[in-house]
């Protein structure tokens, strides 16, 4: 029986929005910042670096330096703005704390490859959520105002998120087969967290009846 969900978004489909409707309408916890929140205090870093580093990896020439940067004593690793702490460190810190709140059940995690860190536990409903282009970049005007290339920032945070999947769990996050079911956002944020809901109660999961879809 599902206690958990967890939400994979493309960038500026909503998803995260979704995630929380799913989370109010079930009554159960939203993990999302609270992840950041969890890392920087167990790494002990800056909470800015920490939300720039979420869901990143090394890119191969970061690494590259990174690895040169810890072979040579002589070069102090904190007086680097561009790697300030392991990204390793970060994504171990963030899978651990996507398992605990997977063991203690009523939650739906947004996001940081939950989906795959959760793949095999036998508890958790995996949702997608995708939408098209047009609609993303209608989102990210909200969000980045004077943002002057939209389409190129939503492509490298799709990008960095791809590859942060595929780095640490050598999975590919469009692959359907990770997921109980992808949603189109443009049935609306409302619709599509009902649908979760309702997904939920289908599989035998004692959650509350969405009013919407009884009315």
């Amino acid at each position: 029986m599902f206690n958990v969900v967890t939400i994979a978004r493309e960038y500026g489909s909503g998803g995260a929005d979704i995630g929380r409707r799913v989370a109010e309408l079930l009554n159960w916890e939203c993990i999302d910042k609270q992840i950041i929140e969890h890392a920087t205090a167990k790494q002990q870093v800056d909470r800015n670096w920490a939300e720039s580093a979420d869901e990143r990896s090394y890119a191969w020439w970061e690494r590259v330096m990174y690895g040169f940067r810890k072979g040579d004593p002589s070069m102090n690793l904190d007086a680097s703005p561009a790697l300030p702490v392991d990204y390793d460190l970060m994504q171990k810190t963030t899978a651990s704390f996507i398992q605990q709140a997977a063991d203690t059940g009523k939650c739906v995690i947004i996001g940081r490859s939950s989906q795959c860190i959760l793949r095999r536990h036998p508890h958790v409903l995996h949702a997608a959520i995708y939408a098209p282009i047009t609609e993303k970049l209608e989102r990210m005007k909200l969000r980045h105002p004077h943002e002057k290339d939209l389409r190129g920032l939503l492509e490298k945070i799709d990008a960095d998120r791809a590859r942060y999947v595929h780095t640490y769990y050598k999975c590919d996050s469009q692959n359907h087969r990770l997921y109980h079911l992808c949603l189109n956002s443009t049935f609306g944020i409302d619709r599509c967290a009902e649908l979760i809901v309702k997904a939920l109660q289908l599989s035998g999961a004692s959650v509350p009846e969405p009013r919407s879809l009884t009315a």
